[in-house]
């Protein structure tokens, strides 16, 4: 890790911090995840899917990993948006007004265009039966040439019948993970991968957080499952067979 000099901080969570870094031999720029904790099971899992996706154009390459005190830092390819600024403040797309501003919605054909490439990135994961389990536009990262990226494998790993429904950024989080609290359970699949990509999508044409916590007149927090059913109505009691694939 001596070889690369720390640049910036790009981001800061539970896990730990990522760093812009140059290589001092060549000069290249990558992104550092240095983990603050020692090895745990999601660090392996990350490993284990990163590795898995190794190559595939839409997910951020893992050059390298380092392990230090007992603790990992993994070398990534440097991608200098998010999907989240292209929202927000048009990154990428010179959308801005002077103010840092958006000065227009982001066009549908950009929306089809990242919308595409996530899918694919997703269709893959699932192919192999990988769940990521913190779709954001926050972790959908664009290069230069708006490449999409699928970034932060933190939370994902192998589709399994036990699995804590307690993840995925409430925002983007599926209807069926606020049914089950806090206790582990059987029911649901790749299928809240999609759902986050759809309220994703729907960031993108709304320019905001559609589903983000609002306060109401008594200045108390309405429940993110509250907007949803509030929105899209409540989930019905039978569904079509196209939907069921039958």
């Amino acid at each position: 890790m001596e070889n690369y000099l720390k640049l910036s901080v790009i981001g800061k969570g539970a896990y730990g911090t990522v760093y812009k870094v140059k290589c001092r031999t060549t000069g290249k720029e990558f992104a550092l995840k240095h983990h603050k904790d020692k090895v745990q099971d999601t660090t392996v899992r990350e490993l284990s899917v990163l590795t898995a996706l190794k190559g595939h154009l839409h997910v951020v390459y893992m050059h390298d990993c380092f392990v230090s005190d007992g603790r990992v830092a993994m070398l990534l390819s440097y991608v200098p948006y998010t999907l989240s600024g292209v929202i927000h403040n048009g990154h990428g797309l010179n959308m801005c007004h002077e103010s840092g501003q958006v000065k227009q919605l982001i066009p549908l054909s950009f929306v089809a265009h990242f919308s595409r490439q996530v899918a694919h990135a997703l269709s893959y994961m699932h192919a192999l039966n990988m769940v990521h389990r913190d779709l954001t536009p926050f972790n959908v990262l664009l290069t230069e040439d708006l490449t999409v990226k699928l970034a932060d494998m933190g939370l994902s790993r192998q589709a399994s019948e036990w699995m804590s429904p307690n993840l995925v950024t409430e925002a983007y989080r599926a209807p069926e993970l606020f049914d089950q609290c806090e206790r582990y359970c059987l029911e649901y699949t790749c299928a809240i991968d999609m759902w986050s990509l759809g309220v994703t999508i729907a960031d993108a044409m709304e320019g905001k957080v559609v589903f983000y916590n609002r306060v109401d007149q008594h200045q108390e927090t309405i429940p993110t499952y509250e907007i949803i059913v509030k929105t899209l109505g409540p989930k019905p009691f039978v569904y079509s067979n196209c939907i069921l694939g039958s």
